[in-house]
């Protein structure tokens, strides 16, 4: 769906030229990923009256609203978030049974990966909530350094031990109006397969992990709850030096 409005504009407001006249054109798309398209051609036809420069703009803007909202209305495609995930997993499971390895130096491999493909950034602000915006700058900065180790090493050693069982993925589908949530089993050698929901996002950095839900349970939420209550009771100084003893004794373990 298409609409076209003509606007007659003097040139001379426009770019303080001659009083020769021109007429703009507007085509202005509306479905994704049309673009907006402003013809000028100068000549004879001028229709009666004047748009003023500010009016002229104005239009621009619209214009380019219209198809900024569309994109950002679009939500993240549960194929592609599939896709994304598969990958990943095939990369995570190669060397996680890559033989030649040890046990240490697959969790070192795994959390480059989980490093990649999680959005850290916005689950350490979720994370902390409301104590974020509280928080000096060496807070956060410190903070951020030792969750990011926290998490990617909490993620590989729960993984590091991962004896080749198959994994699959069940299902995908869209999750509120931004996400797309991927639901995987693992089988296990005894007791029913585990289930996982991994919550994507396709942002400006691409196709990221926003939360994994194990069993329905939410791991940022749960992990958000645990830190407030440290917060709560020793601050925000005390959650990080939790953090890094945390850090500190799964780097021991490795060593």
């Amino acid at each position: 769906m298409r609409a076209c409005v003509e606007f007659p504009v003097s040139s001379r407001r426009l770019f303080g030229l001659s009083q020769q006249r021109m007429m703009v054109a507007f085509e202005i798309g509306f479905s994704c990923g049309d673009r907006c398209v402003v013809a000028m051609e100068t000549g004879s036809r001028v229709q009666e009256g004047e748009m003023k420069v500010g009016r002229f703009l104005a239009v621009v803007l619209v214009c380019a609203a219209v198809n900024v909202s569309t994109a950002q209305a679009k939500g993240t495609s549960p194929d592609e978030a599939s896709k994304f995930l598969d990958t990943l997993a095939t990369q995570a499971l190669n060397v996680l049974r890559a033989k030649e390895l040890t046990l240490e130096q697959r969790e070192a491999q795994v959390r480059g990966l989980l490093a990649e493909n999680f959005d850290l950034p916005r689950i350490e602000r979720f994370v902390l909530g409301k104590s974020w915006r509280s928080a000096s700058g060496e807070q956060q900065k410190e903070y951020q350094r030792l969750f990011g180790q926290f998490v990617t090493q909490t993620y590989a050693k729960r993984l590091g031990g991962y004896t080749g069982e198959a994994f699959k993925i069940v299902k995908a589908h869209s999750y509120g109006k931004k996400d797309a949530l991927v639901v995987t089993e693992i089988a296990r050698p005894s007791g029913p397969p585990l289930k996982a929901g991994w919550r994507v996002r396709n942002g400006s950095g691409g196709l990221k992990i926003l939360d994994v839900l194990v069993e329905g349970v939410s791991m940022a939420a749960t992990q958000r709850s645990e830190f407030q209550s440290v917060i709560k009771g020793h601050g925000v100084d005390g959650l990080i030096e939790m953090l890094r003893l945390r850090v500190d004794k799964f780097s021991a373990r490795g060593s």
